[in-house]
């Protein structure tokens, strides 16, 4: 479809998927990524100066400044329609959002489904703003302990202890994460309660890059850096799609089936963490050499599961815990695709 000629002009912040910044020949009409006529492009994130420059006799009126914003609109809505045309559907779909931007949601609607089929769900509601003086978050997050202890949760009077290892090819879990989750053998045990929780954008990267959550929890998105962000899954388990937000906004996402959940940004390929949705009574996320500890577990049989980020699903085994300390080690697979996570409409990238 051809979504040419409505307006024209404009700068253009969206980065394309493969996060590179584009090739620019000084010319304004080539000046996709906030540069001026003459200057090197710049980072291709970086939000449009929605502002258009004042007029030589002086400010512009609240009608010039609207005009100018929807001839902005319309260029990158054109430049949308030649992306789609040419086969780029995630940089047509960067462009459109960034319109969006310009002129609001509403006043695109009608084009929205052309530049959306076949992405995840889009979340719409408003963005909330949070305190960009916020401290950062920690590397990982998740154990049921620490919920426990916080909830002032008793340990089972009669206790004992699991530690161990999550390897691959028999040598531990060097530089990466995991996740350990124990399940009672009687297949019974009370839900645990939903969280709140937060997955940041901050240094272009998530913090944390692995949580754990128990099903039903909410987790908030915020971004703190100067450049937009596109937090996106495609897994079945929670397909959604944020879009984009500046610095100091937040969208929320609850998950409500448990599983692993790979998060990307769509503007930025390097971008990548995991949200382990867990229904385990028990659960607690390994360092980055794959220890893991339970400290207050109720004697019995468990099924223990464990999983990696460089693995694409979980294994099971049958443990036993005494009272008392007990150690136990665990072989996970190396068999997720390596490399950048596909755009949020499946396409390669990186």
């Amino acid at each position: 479809m051809k979504v040419h000629g409505l307006m024209a002009g404009v700068v253009l912040m969206a980065c394309s998927s493969t996060s590179k910044p584009h090739a620019t020949s000084g010319k304004f009409e080539d000046c996709y990524y906030d540069c001026k006529p003459g200057e090197k492009a710049a980072d291709a994130s970086k939000p449009p100066d929605t502002k258009p420059a004042a007029a030589p006799s002086g400010k512009l009126t609240p009608a010039g400044e609207k005009a100018a914003a929807l001839r902005q609109a319309a260029d990158l809505l054109d430049k949308a329609g030649a992306a789609l045309d040419g086969g780029n559907k995630n940089f047509a779909e960067q462009l459109f959002s960034t319109a969006e931007l310009l002129v609001g949601a509403d006043a695109l609607a009608s084009l929205a489904p052309t530049f959306r089929e076949g992405a995840p769900p889009r979340v719409t509601t408003p963005t909330v703003k949070v305190d960009t003086a916020a401290a950062p978050q920690p590397k990982v997050v998740g154990s049921s302990e620490a919920e426990d202890a916080e909830a002032k949760v008793a340990p089972p009077k009669v206790e004992g202890s699991l530690t161990g290892t999550v390897e691959i090819d028999g040598k531990p879990l060097t530089g990466a994460f995991g996740l350990v989750t124990l399940e009672p053998a009687s297949g019974k045990w009370p839900a645990r309660t939903p969280k709140k929780r937060t997955i940041e954008q901050r240094g272009r990267e998530f913090l944390p890059h692995i949580m754990a959550i128990p099903v039903g929890s909410t987790v908030a998105f915020p971004n703190f850096d100067t450049v937009f962000h596109n937090v996106f899954s495609t897994s079945p388990l929670a397909a959604f799609d944020l879009g984009i937000y500046k610095q100091g906004e937040a969208r929320e996402y609850t998950f409500q089936k448990e599983g692993i959940v790979r998060l990307g940004c769509n503007l930025h390929a390097n971008m990548s963490a995991y949200i382990a949705v867990v229904a385990a009574p028990a659960y607690v996320v390994t360092d980055d050499h794959g220890a893991f500890a339970f400290k207050h577990l109720a004697p019995g049989k468990y099924k223990l599961k464990a999983w990696s980020e460089r693995s694409k699903a979980p294994i099971e085994q049958e443990v036993t815990v005494k009272v008392g300390a007990n150690t136990v080690q665990v072989g996970v697979a190396a068999d997720a695709p390596a490399g950048a996570p596909p755009d949020k409409f499946g396409g390669k990238r990186g």
